[in-house]
């Protein structure tokens, strides 16, 4: 990656120690890494830099806001893809981060291998999100601002009818 492309992560880990050695990992892979301690340093970091691409958010985070939270809060400013990095496997804990969107769950430990792809696969499902919402989007706009109209023929009777009246009957509204 070159320095130009270069990806900005968040790193959400109260451990120190995990916290360096995560680090230095998403540093070799070619990432820029911002480091906050816990979910409310992490949403102020959030809130000052526009440069972060991706958050990966530990769920324990100690005192405070856990990453469940924390993600929550994020993402009602700002639609960014956010991948939970936890050592937690139980179903419990697993469901609680399906309701929040992300972008992957991976079990701290998987090996580095794993995490970067999930990483890289993040980055591309939400850039595909996004594709799909602009597109979405611009044909909605084009749809309400034509200044054309749909019309069938009825085979029966021959008369042209607007095909909105056609969708309303088919669809039960008439």
């Amino acid at each position: 990656m070159n320095s130009k492309n270069k990806k900005t992560i968040l790193l959400v880990e109260d451990e120190p120690v995990t916290a360096k050695s995560g680090k230095n990992t998403l540093q070799k892979f070619g990432y820029s890494v911002i480091h906050a301690h816990s979910g409310e340093e992490a949403i102020e970091l959030f809130n000052n830099n526009s440069a972060i691409d991706l958050i990966l958010m530990d769920i324990d985070l100690g005192e405070g806001l856990d990453g469940t939270a924390t993600a929550i809060t994020i993402l009602k400013k700002r639609s960014i893809p956010i991948v939970f990095l936890s050592s937690h496997i139980e179903t419990e804990i697993v469901e609680k981060t399906e309701k929040i969107t992300s972008y992957g769950y991976v079990v701290k430990n998987s090996g580095v291998t794993v995490l970067d792809a999930s990483i890289k696969m993040a980055f591309r499902l939400f850039e595909s999100n996004e594709k799909m919402k602009i597109a979405e989007n611009t044909y909605r706009n084009m749809f309400i601002n034509a200044q054309v109209g749909l019309f069938r023929t009825d085979l029966k009777t021959g008369l042209v009818v607007d095909a909105n009246d056609c969708l309303a009957q088919f669809a039960g509204y008439k």
